[in-house]
């Protein structure tokens, strides 16, 4: 009996696999993006989950084939395609090919064309059996380009020439172990799927004792669920008393497998220590054999990884499990032995994790309080903290103790560096204080325990007394003092800060934030070079620069598990957005800025404080501002500068609400407090408020904008006005008030827009932007849409746009009443003239300051009032290939608004043709220099606007046919085909020969 081809396979092996419990990972569905997807890595690593939770979030047809070694056979895997694409578009012909007696490559072909009919997706999981085997061979007609998407899943390197080729094409892209491990984030997301929240500590706990390891994680992730573990138990895995090694037992066997019993037994011994080198191993463990070893269980698939040239390591959780397998003195033992070789060699970090478990405290006591402050200044707060855990109080001393303190100093937990201080010895308890006040900006906490350490320390140490009095002299505003006993303070970022040089302050932040992210290091807290130059960016109204430095400078404190600079970041943050004018963002930055700071240091409260200050008194909220301000003022310790920064700020808020009046005392106090610690930039801020509030002198203002033209050019944090067109009024005002400066006042007036100082005549305060593409509207810079007072009003708005040099009086009233009465038509044409004037300029608005009147009328375009039909015929005459045309081109709507003018409808008609030909002309360009996806979305867009246009079309065939998608092409010809057939045309002679050039046709 001849057998029908579906008994050649199984259909519950084309089932896509059921995904419960999985996270979202959207970073995974993004590499489907690839036409050849391949994901190699071994077992456990949640490939088939990965693959099938991202292909059921795919919007396209997905089809999934489980292969098994029978699918060697080219014909049983001609078979099991067959099936697996039966449910998708036209996916029954393969089948019916193979029946008829078609050859296995003929069906894989014929399984290519369906997913590239209807562009979906196959999966095959378990590719790994295919590698040099005859249905190998099929692969080359699967992968052939088109629209369809192939992914290979496989546990090992797959050996198939076509990838490897694809690969250099660009068609196909790999995802490893290392892309499918969990990230910390989607650990977090895990843990939360299951009700439980962990911190950002436990989080890295966990992906440090997993390393990520998916199905590690998950059963982590269930035994906490069910109480067996918890998130503490991860913190220490060297420490010998955590329980994961019993509780990863499957994964255990899984990874050791039939091991040879030396093998076993090598890695079972060594799992006391973290790192592994043969030198190691064959002086602790009397095993000559090591090296050999080594290298064979590294090439053995049990989770030993090199780690350097002579080094080795296991997973964490294998460790773990492997030193649960030791006997308790045994594995003592071993760690001494391993500890006196750490020791020889000169490894003392190794030595002293080694004597801990060894259970020799006295000495790991010495070796730490001898190398722990060099480990401290490496960064490495952690290993310095555990090992102190680790060793009986009993035999601390008072030098570990001020290590002690120094550590946890450093990991911002000072109360409990105070404690530790404490206990250690006079010298360096004065020392710690001294260093607790400098690192949380409290001068005045400083000079007691200064004068304490000048008393005790030594001669030849002076000097370091020295230095830490002068950054505490800095702290406190008293520069020149500081300078005096340090002079090498000049040259620091701080110091140029607070004395008003912002430019020489910026260059220096961005020196120490320059590779200041990564690595190990410790927290420097408030001398973090990233937030430093975040604040100084939204002092120098840059806003995104800002907000960048903020959010960069969050990520590394999170990372160093510092709360001081995670709410020193959200605080910078809420800076950059106040300055930016989202003040429901910086609200709730200050707010969070507020919540990590609590138990921190009363000293990091001021800032989120001095921000909810300000917005309290732009929202006319008086008394809120008031109490912020005071409870702020309360936690500066004695620094002088950040008073007055707190003052100046909150003055500010009320300068730009409807407590304006209020403000000026608030400004007076902080130019009193900039000028006795020297700021010039604080005193400069506060003289251009005070004139824009009435209340000073605009020579004074003037020189302050002088200096910093950034104060009326940007929106600084410390801008007078919150507003570009409000600063832009406010800077002609002062021009206007001081004549002689206007030539030093221009550079802020470049940046607000203007050639020069504008008059006050032609700066009304708010920007307008006016709207004819897609639909006719005027919006002000608030947002509000303004109404039509009259119909004809918005038509005449249309008609001046589409004549940028204006047009004569008579022409506009003929265009918009051309059947009325001489008389009538004149009435009807002022009134209608007026209600445009009152949507554009309101009553506050100079009339004539956007619309020019009289026998000749025109829009006066400029930096308060913007045509968008205007900046789009700025695009439409770049040249092609303009950097960032394409994507203007792109967000250009297609039409002009349907208004009844003739002279509109020929702009409409200009407009129409133009936008096509110039995306037309980009992606000539973007092929030139072989960019086919950019001459794609080029050539997509134009065809959408015009589906007769060749030049596009013929484009649009070759991106694709560069692409690897020579069907996409043949649709292209087709709908294009159509389009001219329905204008009764053909493609040109041209557009043909490239057709069968690319489609390999005969002519």
């Amino acid at each position: 009996m001849t057998l029908h081809w579906r008994d050649l396979t199984s259909a519950r092996r084309t089932r896509l696999p059921a995904v419960r419990g999985a996270v979202a990972r959207p970073r995974l569905l993004d590499a489907l993006d690839a036409r050849v997807l391949l994901v190699t890595a071994p077992a456990g690593y949640g490939k088939t989950t990965a693959l099938a939770e991202a292909a059921a979030a795919r919007p396209g047809p997905v089809a999934w084939l489980t292969l098994d070694s029978d699918d060697a056979d080219p014909l049983v895997l001609a078979a099991s395609l067959s099936l697996a694409v039966q449910g998708l578009p036209g996916g029954a012909r393969p089948g019916e090919a193979l029946g008829a007696g078609a050859s296995p490559r003929r069906v894989a072909g014929l399984v290519a064309d369906v997913l590239d009919g209807c562009a979906a997706l196959l999966v095959l999981d378990e590719a790994q059996g295919l590698s040099g085997t005859p249905g190998a061979d099929l692969l080359g007609e699967l992968l052939a380009p088109g629209e369809g998407r192939v992914a290979l899943l496989s546990r090992t390197a797959l050996d198939l020439p076509e990838l490897a080729r694809l690969e250099v094409s660009g068609d196909a892209a790999r995802l490893s172990a290392a892309e499918l491990a969990f990230t910390p984030a989607e650990i977090a997301a895990l843990f939360a799927s299951q009700g439980l929240t962990l911190s950002g500590a436990e989080v890295r706990a966990a992906h440090a004792a997993t390393e990520g390891w998916p199905i590690a994680v998950r059963f982590l992730t269930q035994a906490a669920a069910q109480g067996r573990v918890t998130p503490a138990d991860l913190a220490d895995l060297e420490g010998g008393d955590a329980p994961l090694g019993t509780l990863f037992t499957y994964l255990a066997q899984e990874v050791l497998g039939p091991l040879d019993p030396s093998l076993r037994g090598l890695l079972t011994r060594s799992s006391v220590f973290e790192e592994l080198i043969p030198a190691l191993l064959e002086d602790a463990l009397d095993e000559p054999r090591a090296r050999t070893l080594l290298d064979a269980l590294a090439g053995s698939g049990t989770f030993l990884t090199r780690a350097g040239e002579d080094t080795y390591r296991a997973h964490p959780l294998l460790r773990a499990h492997l030193r649960g397998l030791l006997p308790p003195e045994e594995a003592r033992a071993v760690a001494a032995r391993g500890a006196a070789f750490f020791e020889r060699t000169g490894r003392l970090r190794r030595a002293l994790a080694a004597h801990l478990l060894a259970g020799n405290a006295a000495r790991a006591a010495t070796l730490l309080a001898g190398r722990g402050g060099v480990w401290l200044a490496q960064g490495r707060v952690t290993l310095v903290d555990r090992s102190l855990s680790r060793l009986p109080r009993a035999v601390w001393t008072p030098a570990l103790h001020a290590l002690a303190g120094d550590a946890l100093r450093l990991a911002s937990r000072y109360d409990e560096a105070r404690a530790e201080y404490a206990l250690a010895g006079p010298l360096d308890r004065a020392l710690g204080e001294v260093r607790l006040a400098l690192d949380t900006v409290q001068p005045a906490h400083a000079w007691g325990p200064l004068d304490e350490a000048a008393a005790l320390i030594g001669g030849d140490r002076q000097g370091e007394v020295r230095r830490l009095r002068a950054e505490n002299l800095l702290n406190a505003g008293q520069l020149a003092e500081a300078v005096a006993l340090e002079p090498e303070l000049r040259g620091g970022a701080r110091y140029a800060l607070r004395s008003g040089d912002l430019d020489a302050a910026l260059s220096r932040a961005l020196a120490l934030a320059d590779g200041e992210t990564g690595g190990a290091r410790a927290a420097q807290n408030h001398r973090e070079g990233l937030l430093l130059a975040s604040f100084l960016h939204a002092a120098r109204g840059e806003v995104h620069a800002a907000g960048a430095c903020a959010r960069r400078g969050l990520a590394e404190g999170e990372r160093l598990e510092s709360p001081f600079v995670q709410a020193l970041a959200l605080a910078r943050l809420g800076h950059a957005q106040q300055a930016a004018g989202d003040f429901a963002a910086a609200r709730e930055s200050y707010e969070a800025a507020l919540r990590q700071a609590q138990h921190v240091a009363g000293r990091l409260q001021v800032e989120p404080l001095m921000g909810l200050a300000a917005l309290a008194g732009r929202a006319g909220d008086g008394a809120r501002a008031q109490a912020l301000t005071a409870e702020a003022r309360g936690q500066t310790g004695g620094d002088r500068y950040m008073e007055g920064l707190l003052v100046l700020t909150a003055a500010l808020g009320l300068a730009q609400g409807p407590l304006a009046p209020q403000a000026p005392d608030g400004l007076r106090q902080a130019t009193a407090l900039f000028s006795a610690c020297g700021d010039a930039f604080g005193q400069a801020a506060a003289a251009l408020a005070l004139f824009t509030l009435d209340a000073g002198g605009a020579g004074a203002a003037a020189q302050a904008v002088t200096a910093y033209p950034f104060l009326l050019g940007r929106p600084s944090l410390f801008a007078p006005v919150a507003s570009r067109a409000g600063r832009a009024a406010l800077l002609a005002r002062l021009g206007e008030a001081h004549p002689d400066a206007r030539g030093a006042l221009a550079t802020a007036a470049r940046e607000l827009g203007y050639a020069a100082v504008p008059d006050p005549a032609d700066t009304p305060g708010f920007e307008v932007q006016v709207q004819v593409l897609g639909r006719v509207a005027v919006l002000r810079e608030d947002g509000r849409v303004r109404e039509w007072g009259r119909a004809k009003a918005r038509d005449l708005l249309a008609l001046l746009a589409v004549h940028p040099a204006g047009l004569p009086r008579e022409a506009a009233q003929e265009a918009l009443f051309p059947d009325a009465d001489p008389g009538v038509g004149e009435r009807n044409f002022r009134v209608t003239l007026h209600a445009l004037g009152q949507v554009l300029e309101e009553a506050r608005a100079r009339s004539g300051v956007f619309l020019e009147r009289g026998d000749w009328l025109r829009l006066r375009p400029g930096a308060d009032l913007h045509v968008d039909l205007a900046a789009a015929w700025a695009h439409l005459g770049q040249a092609a290939g303009t950097p960032g045309r394409l994507e203007a081109l792109l967000a250009l709507p297609p039409t002009l608004a349907d208004v009844d003018l003739e002279d509109v409808a020929r702009e409409a008609e200009r407009y129409a043709a133009a936008l096509p030909e110039a995306l037309a002309a980009e992606a000539e360009v973007a092929l030139a220099v072989a960019r086919p996806d950019r001459a794609a979305r080029a050539a997509g867009r134009a065809l959408s606007l015009d589906p007769a246009h060749e030049p596009a079309a013929r484009a649009l065939m070759r991106a694709q046919h560069a692409l690897g998608r020579g069907a996409a092409a043949g649709r292209v010809y087709a709908a294009l085909s159509a389009a001219l057939a329905d204008l009764g045309l053909r493609p040109l002679p041209e557009t043909q020969a490239l057709w069968q050039a690319l489609s390999g046709a005969r002519a």
